[in-house]
């Protein structure tokens, strides 16, 4: 039982990780008239870089548990860490499209997961 606890922990660590790892090289990117060459100079570049290098861990203990089929697919889940990143820090909208295809992606993660069991 105890494995199953760590697998979930690092399964939600390496997904929302990766979700802020996004948020945090668009936030990077944001040099207004600077020189693109800016971004290198921005501490969200760095830990942007080193969250994808953290969740990219993660994902390599994973695969180590789990079968690549069953690893690939729940990765999915950064997309809807994404969704509420992106509404909650950005202010960007979440339309009925956006819900439909985060819907549209738990429901094929739960099928893999229980696939998976079977």
């Amino acid at each position: 039982m105890s494995d199953l606890i760590i697998i979930i922990a690092v399964l939600l660590a390496e997904t929302i990780a990766a979700s802020f790892a996004s948020y945090f090289l668009k936030k990077s990117a944001e040099t207004g008239e600077k020189p693109k060459y800016f971004i290198l100079l921005s501490p969200f570049f760095y830990l942007g870089g080193f969250l994808y290098v953290f969740s990219a861990l993660c994902g390599i203990y994973l695969l180590q548990k789990l079968p690549y089929a069953v690893v690939l697919p729940i990765g999915s889940l950064t997309y809807v860490w994404t969704l509420f990143v992106s509404r909650i820090l950005l202010k960007e909208k979440i339309t009925k499209r956006k819900v439909l295809g985060m819907t549209t992606l738990i429901l094929g993660v739960v099928l893999v997961g229980v696939g998976s069991t079977l």
